[in-house]
């Protein structure tokens, strides 16, 4: 069975499409994000949350929404892969998170079946353990399965500064409005403008700093994600402009625009984001 989140992730989803469930102990005053701040604990010191006030709003009440995003996707990725590991016996489960302790270690997630699950209408796991490779919980499953991986080709990771930059921004300004900053929505004929001047710049600062363009992982394949500035005097981007290779035209097509926020969790799924300018 495919299915469509590891874990909830709105209130009306059909449990039957979540891979598990993730239990906590309301009682003792825990949350539904227990079981993540657990990982975020365990796990090398990470920020697992934003910072930036629009953001802040938008994920009210979390304080690992960075984590359980990065955990979805990294899910949905060795799904696809086909590195969920089952037991002999297939009442366990367990993947490889892709984060590691501070001494190193692999972090896994381990489950065990819920065998009422169909009758109950309930996820098919339910989550038994954050360990790592120390712990005897991962005996079932020899050998360890291997972290999700994105990259097939080195070259998608580096900007090429001889290709252009070509974007089509009405098209999908005209689907992305509501992503623009605020001065510019009701206007796309002024965005377009605005970005096409940053579009100007961008490939000679990309030039003298080439970690400007950070790879993320967006329509089932690697792309890069460049920055917007278009309202701020302080140099702070506004928007990632998604842009895709085209070696046969020598060019980068901008794909789409997404928010900071957006762009971050992309981003996350390969790696930590190292540059200034992609922040939480």
């Amino acid at each position: 069975m495919e299915y469509k989140s590891l874990l909830k992730r709105y209130r009306e989803q059909n449990a039957r499409e979540i891979f598990a469930h993730f239990p906590y102990n309301g009682n003792a005053g825990e949350t539904w994000e227990e079981p993540f701040k657990k990982l975020a604990n365990m796990a090398k010191d990470e920020d697992w949350s934003f910072h930036r006030q629009e953001f802040i709003n938008q994920y009210q009440h979390q304080n690992f929404p960075i984590l359980t995003n990065y955990l979805n996707y990294t899910f949905l990725r060795l799904q696809e892969e086909g590195k969920i590991k089952l037991s002999e016996e297939g009442d366990k489960a367990c993947f490889n998170t892709g984060l590691q302790t501070p001494r190193g270690k692999d972090i896994f997630a381990t489950f065990f079946r819920n065998k009422q699950a169909e009758e109950r209408n309930q996820p098919d796991w339910t989550l038994y353990a954050f360990v790592d490779t120390y712990s005897t919980k991962l005996e079932p499953f020899t050998p360890l399965p291997d972290i999700a991986s994105y990259i097939n080709d080195v070259n998608d990771l580096v900007f090429n500064t001889n290709y252009e930059i070509e974007a089509n921004l009405e098209h999908f300004l005209t689907h992305n409005e509501d992503r623009l900053p605020e001065v510019l929505q009701g206007n796309i004929r002024m965005a377009e403008n605005v970005i096409n001047g940053e579009l100007q710049s961008l490939r000679g600062r990309i030039r003298r700093n080439y970690k400007i363009a950070i790879p993320h992982w967006y329509e089932e394949k690697i792309q890069l994600l460049l920055p917007l500035v278009l309202t701020n005097d302080e140099g702070m981007a506004d928007l990632a402009l998604v842009v895709a290779r085209d070696d046969k035209r020598k060019m980068y097509r901008g794909k789409t625009i997404l928010t900071m926020d957006m762009a971050y969790v992309d981003a996350r799924l390969i790696t930590k984001p190292a540059d200034d300018w992609l922040n939480p």
